[in-house]
């Protein structure tokens, strides 16, 4: 899908308008051509993972792994994808191409996981998590000033719906790396300078 998803983006960008995929043009409301089918396929991956969360329910291991976050997000997101669809919402390009490309380094930490193997790389997906919310802020930036200085960008009400999610999860994933890693790691210092001084 971020294969997909990053070519057709290349391939639907007009040649006379570059900064189309920072910004369609105000009132854009034909959600058409590859780009708006891989929106599509992305938004129905979106309502797939719900599985994850069922299975997590089935599986009796609620307490250690359905947090607050992992409801939340994959609550919210799925309404934010629908609102990228029905509004046309500019940047739906980044965020299709940002968060595939995430979702493709955390599955595959998962399959090894799965099949017995500890990549040593999990710290690096929250990492590309919170990578991808910061690029959101600064695509956002471009496309306000297209908004601004132009004649403006499809789907800004959906655009401000979008950056208070990401805002949330940007603070959400934040605490997360903090208390995951930012603690274990205070903890391993503490614990190889007491095995220093004995």
């Amino acid at each position: 899908m971020a294969v997909g998803c990053t070519l057709s983006v290349l391939h639907q960008t007009p040649p006379e308008n570059p900064s189309w995929w920072l910004c369609f043009p105000a009132g854009a409301t034909a959600s058409r051509g590859p780009t708006f089918f891989w929106a599509h396929v992305f938004y129905f991956s979106k309502i797939l993972e719900f599985v994850d969360t069922l299975l997590i329910l089935l599986s009796g291991s609620r307490s250690r792994r359905l947090s607050f976050l992992h409801v939340y997000h994959h609550a919210v997101v799925v309404v934010m994808c629908y609102m990228w669809l029905t509004e046309s919402q500019s940047l739906l390009t980044v965020g299709l191409v940002t968060n595939s490309a995430v979702h493709v380094l955390m599955y595959a930490y998962y399959l090894l996981a799965a099949l017995g193997f500890r990549p040593p790389w999990k710290r690096a997906v929250t990492d590309c998590q919170i990578t991808q919310f910061l690029i959101g802020y600064l695509v956002s930036g471009f496309m306000l000033y297209f908004h601004f200085t132009g004649s403006g960008c499809s789907g800004i009400r959906s655009w401000g719906f979008n950056i208070l999610f990401t805002t949330s999860l940007l603070a959400l994933f934040v605490n997360f790396h903090l208390n995951n890693y930012a603690k274990k790691r205070k903890l391993d210092q503490n614990g190889f300078d007491k095995d220093k001084r004995s």
